[in-house]
């Protein structure tokens, strides 16, 4: 067997104990969450996780954290502009808009690996939101707020597992 066979070989067994390894790193990092099921659907649903580590995974785990905030912000703003002058629909959505989900996508979310009070700031902006809209009946936002702060808090348990 030539150099270049071996070093193939070589590669091609490295590439699959990573790739064999991986669903255990998944697994193991989030048998530790709070949210389990949604710990390894959301590392699991990105392609990278196939090859990432510890580092990679929380990468992922802030990326999705940060669709999850900005898709929400979207429909807050377009609940905004439905709002058509309203004065007390306008000061909700407008304070979740500015003030919580607003922070979050500007402030809280772009150093959450590095800072992770950050993080807790977007669990704490969503239950803020959520106070906006007390005493409404249906809560008209419940589920989205819900998401982004379950997401939001698996991504603190996941970054807590090396800092």
């Amino acid at each position: 067997m030539n150099n270049f066979m071996k070093l193939f070989s070589i590669f091609l067994f490295i590439q699959i104990q990573i790739a064999l390894s991986q669903p255990n790193l998944i697994q193991q990092l989030c048998k530790r969450n709070r949210y389990q099921p949604l710990c390894v659907s959301t590392l699991n649903l990105d392609p990278r996780s196939k090859t990432s580590d510890l580092q990679g995974l929380a990468s992922i785990s802030i990326d999705a954290t940060t669709k999850k905030t900005n898709d929400t912000l979207t429909y807050l703003i377009s609940e905004l502009r439905r709002t058509g002058g309203d004065r007390t629909a306008f000061e909700k959505y407008g304070t979740c808009v500015d003030q919580d989900y607003g922070a979050s996508t500007g402030r809280y979310l772009p150093g959450a690996l590095a800072n992770l009070s950050n993080l807790q700031d977007v669990v704490r902006a969503s239950g803020d939101c959520e106070n906006q809209f007390a005493g409404s009946s249906p809560l008209p936002v419940s589920q989205r707020n819900k998401a982004v702060h379950d997401i939001a808090d698996m991504t603190t348990d996941i970054i807590k597992t090396f800092v």
